[in-house]
């Protein structure tokens, strides 16, 4: 992906200050709003890509379109969303976290203690539950999409690859598989389009696992390898292999998270919350000891993932109508252009018929 911004490049109402990462997709700046004196952070699908896929367009779209209708303190929020033409970019505007991701946090001190993983994982359960009012599945729960910033408040980013409801957005389609296979639920492996919070409910006890451990229950070397042992009728390892010292309670829940058979699973981020607060742990949002003596990290966030595929099919009315009229708008300049160029051809033609009879 070729650079969009330089340093100190005003783009509508921000000033850009820099990039923060990048990614397959596109990158993420950090930008200042001057009149509002706030920072935002604007995400930009990268041109290439837009232009030879636009399912990336319609994905790009929904998820700005998914995060603005659910607003809650662990989630993202956005601001704004369009096509800028005099940058040729679409772009989205959402809130920056000044802070570091949980990849960052089991690189810089491995595994966390008990009281804080459950803290970390309930925040990211209340964004979900949030969510579930709208039939939406995250499915790409993972430490990289799980913020901190400089305050201790967790941020599940992300909704690149979410499914919502029938009704409400694009559909995945069957047989899809997508997600991170060190992370998702063997239904989600098997097919992305039928699933349901359970899926995520997988994921994050994958996450937990994780952060008690520093390690996830299976290490494999490629994502193949993953999928094998994920698919296969082995149950996920008990916690205590790894740490015999946790908590019998708290290793009973995990299990019960990371269950492979969807039926027998804790159901729902509510059920899970509950089940935390049953035995024993505080749950929500707050701010920690722990998180206040971690050093400042600043990490920048690409919120998509590249896949293989085009999981979404363009059946919402909304992002179609959208979709149409940017294209639209460019078969009508492109006829504008060679209209032009026409009319400059003819004037140089009569030009030249001038000159030669003078």
């Amino acid at each position: 992906m070729r650079d969009i911004f330089a340093d100190g490049e005003k783009f509508r109402s921000y000033i850009i200050d820099r990039e923060l990462g990048r990614g397959g997709l596109g990158a993420v700046y950090l930008a200042h709003h001057a009149l509002m004196d706030a920072d935002f952070a604007i995400k930009i699908l990268d041109p290439d890509v837009a232009e030879v896929n636009p399912e990336y367009v319609k994905r790009f779209v929904r998820e700005a379109k998914i995060a603005s209708k659910i607003r809650h303190a662990g989630l993202v929020a956005v601001h704004d969303v369009g096509f800028d033409d005099a940058k040729g970019v679409y772009f989205i505007v959402m809130d920056y976290v000044n802070g570091w991701d949980l990849r960052a946090s089991i690189g810089m001190g491995g595994a966390i203690n008990p009281d804080e993983a459950v803290r970390i994982v309930s925040c990211v359960a209340e964004a979900l539950a949030a969510a579930e009012p709208f039939g939406v599945v995250h499915r790409d729960i993972k430490p990289e999409n799980i913020m901190i910033d400089q305050n201790g408040c967790v941020k599940l980013v992300d909704m690149g690859v979410a499914k919502a409801r029938d009704t409400d957005s694009l559909q995945t389609t069957p047989q899809t598989i997508f997600g991170t296979p060190n992370y998702i639920s063997p239904e989600q492996a098997r097919d992305a389009s039928n699933v349901d919070a359970r899926a995520d409910i997988y994921s994050l006890g994958i996450v937990l696992f994780e952060l008690l451990c520093g390690r996830r229950p299976y290490e494999t070397k490629n994502p193949r390898d993953a999928l094998v042992i994920l698919l296969s009728s082995q149950p996920v390892r008990d916690i205590r292999e790894f740490k015999p010292d946790i908590d019998p309670g708290l290793a009973a829940i995990i299990a019960k998270m990371c269950e492979k058979n969807p039926a027998k699973r804790i159901p729902s981020a509510s059920a899970l919350i509950a089940a935390f607060q049953k035995a024993g742990y505080a749950t929500g949002q707050r701010i920690s000891a722990q998180a206040q003596a971690m050093p400042t990290v600043d990490m920048g966030k690409i919120i998509a993932t590249p896949q293989n595929n085009t999981p979404y099919e363009p059946q919402d009315t909304m992002i179609k109508e959208f979709m149409l009229a940017r294209k639209t708008k460019k078969i009508t300049q492109n006829i504008a252009i060679a209209a032009l160029m026409v009319s400059l051809a003819a004037f140089i033609a009569v030009a030249i018929l001038f000159i030669s009879r003078s």
